[in-house]
């Protein structure tokens, strides 16, 4: 199993992003997302320090903000040079989260023989199964220590088939802090699908199962979740699990090179 995953580039910042953990500690507003550092207020934390942060990172993300100012501030504070990457937010309320995602489960019922759980600290055999799901298709893995809850609360779904092999997976992360700006709010995404299972709902079935127990887990009051404006079979799932289309609200991800 790989502590973590990606290239040289990839693996050294996941590995400053778990050091920065005393960092992340201190202040609500600069968030570990597994993969890249998130920043929820970047006058609160200060534009000295994300400079700093940003300047060995090369890319970070401005998750659920208003585009157009955040791309102002970053042109102001980073610089003119950065690629700006902008997608599509999804925000759920829990009521409706949760009413959409029961549906999805009765609609979609667990052929026999398949078995579906769920993970808070997952074993060095599951990490493995899951990164290399997500990798196969396209989705950047986490590693391995944030899988197990190490950096914040992580609850990874698995859906086995009944041979065995892992078919789909997903996850929520509880990265928020509390006194934070989304205080209240998860991420669900990292959804893949095995290549053989398409096209039998079962991204819908694992995604509705994250989010119902997810909540039970964390409590969380708005589910989020981001995708490319391009990508709409993941747009028909998200919104199948009761998240709507915040029109006024953007992810942003810069990056130089």
């Amino acid at each position: 199993m790989p502590e973590f995953m990606g290239t040289a580039t990839t693996v050294a910042l996941q590995r400053r992003l778990r050091e920065r953990q005393l960092e992340f500690a201190r202040t609500p507003h600069l968030v570990n997302g597994g993969r890249i550092m998130h920043v929820l207020e970047p006058e609160e934390a200060g534009w000295d320090l994300v400079r700093t942060l940003v300047a060995e990172d090369k890319i970070v993300g401005f998750p659920v903000v208003m585009a157009e100012p955040t791309i102002d501030q970053i042109n102001q504070h980073l610089g003119p040079n950065w690629q700006i990457s902008v997608f599509e937010v999804f925000l759920g309320k829990a009521d409706r989260v949760l009413a959409a995602c029961d549906a999805v489960v009765e609609a979609y019922p667990l052929p026999v023989g398949w078995h579906l759980s769920m993970h808070d600290y997952p074993n060095e055999q599951l990490i493995t199964e899951v990164q290399t799901l997500n990798a196969e298709t396209g989705v950047g893995p986490y590693p391995a220590y944030y899988m197990r809850s190490e950096a914040v609360p992580v609850l990874t779904a698995c859906l086995h088939d009944d041979g065995g092999k892992l078919v789909a997976t997903a996850s929520v992360a509880d990265r928020y802090p509390s006194g934070g700006r989304l205080s209240g709010h998860v991420f669900a995404g990292m959804v893949s699908v095995s290549a053989d299972r398409r096209r039998m709902g079962l991204g819908k079935l694992i995604k509705a199962n994250a989010l119902l127990a997810s909540q039970k887990c964390f409590g969380w009051q708005y589910a989020t979740e981001q995708i490319e404006p391009e990508n709409t079979a993941s747009r028909a799932m998200i919104l199948a699990c009761g998240l709507d289309r915040a029109q006024d609200l953007a992810s942003i991800v810069a990056d130089i090179d």
